[in-house]
Formats: C-alpha cells, sequence, structure tokens
C-alpha cells in the first residue's frame, strides 16, 4: 500500500473535487460497471505492464541466455514457463493475460469504491504531479506507448490515478470511523509484535583518491589500522552493554573519526528475507544490544554499528498519523486485496471484447494500433 505514491493528470482533472458519480472517457471502453468505464487504453497498459514483469521473471530462469537475449534458444519467452514472487508458476503469455485482468479488475474496483466512500485527492499534489508527468511522457514515453494503443489519459489513470485512489480508498475503509476500522488497541498489538527500531552508522575502511587523469580509485586501510577500529568498534559495542546510550556512542565516534558523519535511525517492519546486511543483523540481536561488523569486499569494505532499540522508546510511534497508516497497510494490505476482489465479484464487471484484440506478443513487434 505505501507504494501508491503516483497520481493523476489531465484525464480526470474534472473529477478532482469527486463529486462526479462515474468514470467514462468516452471512448472504446475495456472494463465497466454501471458506475465505472475504464477506456482500452487502461487494459492495453495493465498489459504492457504485466509484459515487463513476465520478462523480469523469464530473464531469471536458468533458461535465459542474457549475452543470445534468448530464452531456451528462443527471442520469445512468451511459450516458457514463469514462476512469479508469489510462487505462481504459468506459462508466460498466460500469466500476463491473467495479470493484466486482475489488474483492470482491481482498478473498477477502486474506482467504484472511491466514489462510494466520497475519497477525496490533494488538488495541489494533483497539479504537482501533472506538470512533472506531462513531461515525462513527452520526452519519453510518448512515441512507444501512443504505438501500443495508450493515450497520455489512459496512461495517466492506469499508472497514476488508481494507485493514489487505492492509498485513498484503503485509508477511508480501515482508518478510525471507516466501515472497516481497526481500533487503536488492534493496530497498537501488531506494532508491538512486528516492528522493529534499530540504528546503525559506518564508516569506510578506505578513502577516495582521483588521480590527474580524473580516474577515482580506492586506497584501503592497512591490516593494523583495520584491527585497531575493529577494536575501537568493539569498545562501542562494551560501552553499549555498559549502559551508554546510542547517542553517546555515536558523538564519541564523530569527535573522532568523522565529524560530519550522519546515523540511519529507522523504526519497520524488517523482512526476514532481507538482503539488507545491517537489516540482517539486526533480526540477530536482542532489544539494547549492538554489534559491528565489517561489509562489502575488496577495496570497498565499510565497518558498521548496529544498535537494536527498545521498541518501548517509540511510544509516540502511533500517534504520527502516517505512522499509523503505515503500520495499518503491513496489517491489512492482504485483506484489502481479497474485499476488492469480493467488490468486483458483487459489481458484475464487463468486460469488452475488444481486450481480445490486444496480445501480448504485440509488444514484441511495432504495433499498429493506435492511441484510444
Amino acid at each position: 500500500m505505501r507504494n501508491f505514491t503516483k497520481i493523476l493528470c489531465v484525464a480526470l482533472a474534472l473529477i478532482v473535487a469527486l463529486s462526479v458519480a462515474s468514470c467514462s472517457m468516452g471512448k472504446e471502453y475495456a472494463y465497466k460497471t454501471d458506475d465505472v468505464e475504464l477506456p482500452i487504453g487502461v487494459y492495453i497498459y495493465y498489459l504492457y505492464n504485466a509484459y515487463t514483469q513476465a520478462q523480469n521473471y523469464a530473464q531469471q530462469s536458468d533458461l535465459y541466455d542474457s549475452e543470445a537475449g534468448t530464452y531456451d534458444g528462443d527471442k520469445s519467452f512468451l511459450k516458457m514457463e514463469i514462476t512469479d514472487d508469489d510462487g505462481v508458476t504459468a506459462v508466460a503469455e498466460q500469466w500476463i493475460l491473467d495479470k493484466a485482468a486482475e489488474n483492470t479488475d482491481n482498478a473498477v474496483a477502486v474506482y467504484h469504491e472511491y466514489n462510494k466512500l466520497g475519497a477525496t485527492l490533494d488538488e495541489a499534489t494533483l497539479e504537482s504531479y501533472k506538470t512533472y508527468y506531462t513531461s515525462y511522457w513527452d520526452q519519453s514515453l510518448k512515441d512507444t506507448f501512443e504505438a501500443f494503443g495508450v493515450s497520455f489519459d489512459s496512461y495517466i489513470l492506469a499508472g497514476i490515478t488508481i494507485p493514489l485512489m487505492q492509498s485513498a480508498v484503503f485509508e477511508a475503509e480501515y482508518s478510525l470511523g471507516g466501515p472497516l476500522e481497526v481500533p487503536d488497541t488492534d493496530v497498537q498489538s501488531y506494532f508491538n509484535e512486528n516492528y522493529t527500531s534499530y540504528k546503525y552508522f559506518t564508516y569506510n575502511l578506505y578513502s577516495s583518491t582521483t588521480d590527474e587523469a580524473g580516474e577515482e580509485s580506492n586506497i584501503v586501510m592497512s591490516d593494523d589500522e583495520i584491527k585497531a577500529l575493529e577494536s575501537v568498534f568493539a569498545g562501542y559495542v562494551d560501552s553499549i552493554a555498559k549502559g551508554k546510550s546510542f547517542s553517546e556512542v555515536f558523538d564519541s565516534f564523530k569527535a573522532s573519526y568523522d565529524a560530519d558523519a550522519s546515523a540511519t535511525e529507522n523504526v519497520s517492519n524488517i523482512d526476514e528475507d532481507t538482503e539488507d546486511d545491517n537489516l540482517k543483523t539486526v533480526l540477530e540481536l536482542k532489544e539494547g544490544e549492538a554489534k559491528y561488523h565489517i561489509t562489502g569486499e575488496g577495496d570497498s569494505r565499510v565497518m558498521n554499528f548496529v544498535y537494536k532499540a527498545p521498541l518501548s522508546d517509540e511510544k509516540d510511534y502511533l500517534n504520527d498519523d502516517n505512522n499509523r497508516l503505515g503500520v495499518l497497510s503491513d496489517m491489512k494490505t492482504d485483506d484489502f486485496s481479497d474485499f476488492l476482489k469480493t467488490v468486483v465479484k458483487d459489481l458484475g464487471v464487463t468486460r469488452d471484447p475488444a481486450c481480445d484484440k490486444y496480445k501480448p506478443s504485440m509488444f514484441e513487434t511495432d504495433p499498429t494500433n493506435g492511441a484510444d
């Protein structure tokens, strides 16, 4: 949910106040209900996005030859099996079609609930994104998307507005006073059970230099220098164990090594499968414990001091509306996805047969369809 960071533009400028009861572009539609009609360009946009996702999964396969750009000897990956992040395995072409249909259904449900709940988007934010994405479209996307049949209006609606609407609908549904409100006690319990407070700072085991030709290189510390620094960082760990605060340790580090250094401090729900070495270390620690470790390779190694702070120090964390919404998103994203699927079933969404004209293979050739 927190990934919904995109927004609206020209196509829906008329609904900024969102007093309208329906969404219709007055052109060929893809999916519709009594109060929502999505243009065919929205469906093609989702088809294109699904295609690029599937291509990424295909390139993770052992059958992919990156040098030749082939998949088990074939230039096309559409007939090969792929496995997505959810562990679903399917023939790529069918996966793309299913994902495009799923996303278009989802968009209809979001728009319907958006109107139903009277949710709103910030007009000033809309305008700022409109300006940015107009320029981005003209410079980078216009020729490609219009060739496939996606107009600027459809691009903005599918890629920017709907995600923002989805975020707004989620908040309206689950926040206090909403139809599916989650009590503060439940949010607090989830926070206590799943979130971690941590802090860390780093120090490079090398210095960078530039020669007369402008070439940059790293000068690595000697083994003796690194051992001496390890002794210092071990002392920091011991200081924490004896009751010193992270701030005191960090101030001592800055005074000795880097007055301009900054520390990373965060409270988050850390993914147990994280690839971040510092976050892996955080998960190994008990609250109030610290550890130092070296990351990186060759001439780019870094010394890290990591501290797992007591979550009880974050008594005011959920008093911030954005923080509370973030925790709520972690709690209810899966439930919300299921809720939208139920909305789709209840609405009885009509899919226009025109969608069948568009196949994933169109993205492997020069398309002949005009923009909608």
